[in-house]
Order: structure tokens, then C-alpha cells, then sequence
């Protein structure tokens, strides 16, 4: 099973989990426990496959998040931490291709671009010291202006 990664699989798919019984609660589920449930045939097919549609079904919430406040992505966070999930900060990190242009560019453009720099230096998540240090000149530049 080349490009299979068992460890991501089951971070991804716990995340996806926790974020389809959430949404639950708050309006009608039907595309993300669409999701959840051809993801559980396609793992029996080809886990390949399943991950790489489990991949987009997560840049499809990190997308469907941007609208969260700040606050709401903290209080996520501590949730999933506590359930010993992956943070929704994290993967807007690491799925994110605004998170990627703001730090290509050099500087924050806007208020959303701060406050998704914020969640994510704030996620315990590891980073490596120099993403921390150019997160933390980032915002603080921002901040400056």
C-alpha cells in the first residue's frame, strides 16, 4: 500500500468524525456524513483512494471554516485537544493555500490572515522554532501598523 500513511489516516478521519457530529448539531450534515459514509466503502476498495478523498474532505472543512470567529476556532481547538484530535488550526495550517500565500509574501494582508496566523501559533501543535519566529514577526508586524 504505497502512499498510505495508517497515522494520518486515523488523524484525519478522527477529525472528520468529531467535525460531521458537530455540524450535526448545528444545521443539516448531508455533505460531510455523505463523505464520511463513501469514505467507509472506499476503505474497504482501495485505502489509497480512501485517503486521498478523506484529504479532500478535509480541505473542504478547512475551507467551510473560514467563516468561524476566533474565539470559535479557540474553543474548537480546546475541544479537540481534549479529545486528543488533530486541531482544526493545524490543518488549516497545513491544508490551507492562504496560510501558504501569506507566508510566501512575507506579511498579513488583512484581519482574517491575522487571526489565522494567531490560531495557528496559538495550536500546540509542534512547529518547527523558525515557522514560530517568522508566525510571531508576522503578527507582530501586522499588529504594528
Amino acid at each position: 500500500m504505497q502512499n498510505f500513511n495508517r497515522s494520518e489516516y486515523a488523524q484525519l478521519k478522527n477529525f472528520l468524525s468529531f467535525y460531521v457530529h458537530m455540524r450535526m448539531k448545528a444545521s443539516p450534515p448531508e455533505e460531510p456524513q455523505r463523505a464520511l459514509n463513501n469514505l467507509e466503502v472506499l476503505e474497504k476498495k482501495s485505502p489509497r483512494m480512501a485517503l486521498q478523498g478523506l484529504r479532500q474532505a478535509i480541505n473542504d472543512c478547512v475551507e467551510e471554516s473560514w467563516h468561524f470567529d476566533p474565539a470559535k476556532v479557540a474553543t474548537l481547538d480546546a475541544e479537540l485537544i481534549n479529545r486528543g484530535i488533530i486541531t482544526l488550526s493545524e490543518l488549516r495550517r497545513r491544508y490551507s493555500r492562504g496560510y501558504a500565500k501569506v507566508l510566501k509574501r512575507g506579511r498579513i494582508n488583512n484581519d482574517s490572515e491575522f487571526y489565522l496566523l494567531q490560531n495557528v501559533i496559538n495550536d500546540p501543535t509542534e512547529k518547527s522554532p523558525e515557522e514560530r519566529e517568522l508566525l510571531a514577526k508576522l503578527l507582530s508586524d501586522y499588529e504594528g501598523v
